[in-house]
């Protein structure tokens, strides 16, 4: 240096010093930078702090979640597991990670499904939320450790990466084995009071009809003593009456032959009985005396049918199975209630057109056969009843009943008992069989008259009795039944 001059060793010194500044620049930097990395570094390890404690307090919340958490990657092995799945399966969470669901020892029939047990198998929705599905199965059985069956409703969802592409599924799946088992008890229950609720039902109408056929027996068991009784009583002296009639009829004959002698041989008579011939009206009382005679054997006659009708539809000699003819009971029917096809007041009568076939004799319960054509022509003539009046422009001017038996086969007859009546609707049709159901005032009718009519027909003669009615057309009744009760089974 003593070689320099001084101006040279000037400058080198202004050289050294500005390098030394710029040095002392440099580290003056350096530390700022250095201050600023230890301000990140200290950040940074907060964040990752406060990243450890969120990850641990997710962990925590997945673990201690009731319901199973779990994802698995493409080839269905698991990635995360909470703790509720592991330990339902009997596993930890260290036995199952990396593991597929076979390799944890599942059974391969709950995996793959098995047709015969029709087990639909999860495997087969993984494999479709790995495609991009969401799926949400509702019952979804799985093994637990004692051997029974979790009951699961599970869903899973596809998670896909920043591009969108799909690399393992999500599945959180809630345990719903006891609310399964009280909704199967439940259904079990509800199937048993269902089943409780049809015996109470079906006790309930074999009560109804128990009740129906004890009124009816009685009923007709009063009524067939009645008029069994009334019958009798009224035979005796009817016949006495009729058996005199003829033998006055008789008698007056002769004695108006004597008084045409008298008047022929004495044409000449006295005053007196001039006088009395007169009073008495003699000429007409000759004319009148044997009309009377034969209108009062009329009177009788008709008495002594009625009384046989009443006995024909009585029939207490006929509790059993007998063959009897068809048209008596309905003629019987028809007689006794004759007075109600015959209005009074402008009304016009109720024409009977009946229509019988050549049928043979029908093994039945005569009484209770009689009983149903009673009660079908009640209810006809109740339909008719008043709707025809003489000199009306009503739609049905001269109300009709129409009756029609035939052989249906060799082993059936049938009997339609029709009206011209106004018909019935169709809600009405399907309950006119039911007991105690009425369609007429209060005080009128029972609602049993049907009822009973269906169960004799049906169950003691092993037929058939329905209704054909719209509004409109009138009603008809169709009765079949077996000519031979032995042979009906």
């Amino acid at each position: 240096m003593s070689n320099q001059s001084p101006d040279e060793e000037i400058e080198f010194l202004r050289q050294r010093v500005a390098e030394l500044e710029k040095a002392l620049e440099q580290k003056n930097q350096l530390q700022q930078e250095l201050e600023e990395y230890k301000q990140i570094n200290t950040e940074l390890e907060k964040q990752l702090q406060k990243t450890e404690e969120q990850s641990y307090l997710y962990k925590m919340i997945i673990d201690k979640a009731i319901d199973w958490i779990f994802v698995k990657d493409k080839n269905y092995r698991y990635l995360l597991v909470n703790d509720t799945v592991a330990h339902s399966l009997g596993k930890t969470s260290e036995e199952m990670i990396g593991k597929d669901d076979v390799e944890i020892n599942l059974p391969t029939e709950i995996v793959f499904g098995n047709p015969d047990k029709k087990i639909r198998g999860f495997r087969q929705d993984d494999q479709l939320v790995i495609a991009g599905e969401t799926i949400h199965n509702h019952y979804d059985p799985i093994p637990c450790c004692d051997g029974s069956f979790y009951i699961l409703d599970t869903k899973k969802i596809p998670l896909s990466n920043s591009k969108g592409e799909i690399f393992a599924l999500l599945g959180v799946a809630r345990d719903i084995t006891d609310r399964h088992q009280a909704e199967t008890e439940l259904k079990a229950s509800e199937t048993k009071l269902r089943q409780r609720t049809l015996e109470l039902e079906q006790t309930l109408q074999q009560l109804r009809r128990t009740q129906s056929q004890l009124i009816h027996s009685e009923k007709m068991s009063s009524l067939g003593q009645l008029v069994a009784g009334v019958a009798h009583e009224i035979n005796n002296p009817i016949n006495f009456i009729y058996g005199n009639l003829i033998h006055a009829n008789k008698n007056l004959q002769d004695l108006l032959k004597l008084l045409s002698l008298y008047q022929k041989n004495y044409p000449d008579s006295t005053p007196e009985i001039l006088e009395q011939n007169q009073i008495i009206e003699l000429e007409f009382l000759q004319a009148d005396l044997p009309k009377l005679i034969c209108s009062m054997q009329v009177g009788a006659e008709r008495i002594r049918q009625i009384v046989d009708s009443l006995r024909t539809f009585s029939r207490l000699d006929q509790a059993s199975l007998k063959y009897v003819d068809i048209h008596e009971g309905i003629d019987s029917a028809l007689m006794i209630l004759e007075h109600r096809l015959h209005h009074e007041n402008n009304y016009l009568p109720i024409t009977v057109i009946k229509k019988y076939s050549n049928l043979p004799l029908i093994e039945c319960y005569a009484g209770h056969l009689n009983q149903v054509f009673m009660n079908i022509l009640v209810n006809a003539i109740d339909a008719l009843e008043g709707i025809g009046i003489q000199n009306s422009t009503s739609e049905i001017p001269n109300p009709q009943i129409s009756i029609t038996t035939k052989i249906v086969n060799p082993q059936e007859i049938i009997i339609h008992i029709g009206d011209n009546g106004l018909g019935m609707s169709e809600e009405v049709r399907q309950r006119i069989f039911d007991p105690f159901y009425t369609t007429k005032p209060v005080g009128k009718g029972t609602g049993l008259g049907l009822s009973i009519s269906h169960q004799i027909v049906t169950e003691q003669h092993r037929g058939s009795l329905n209704c054909i009615s719209s509004i409109g057309k009138g009603s008809k009744f169709v009765i079949k039944i077996p000519i031979h009760q032995q042979n009906a089974d």
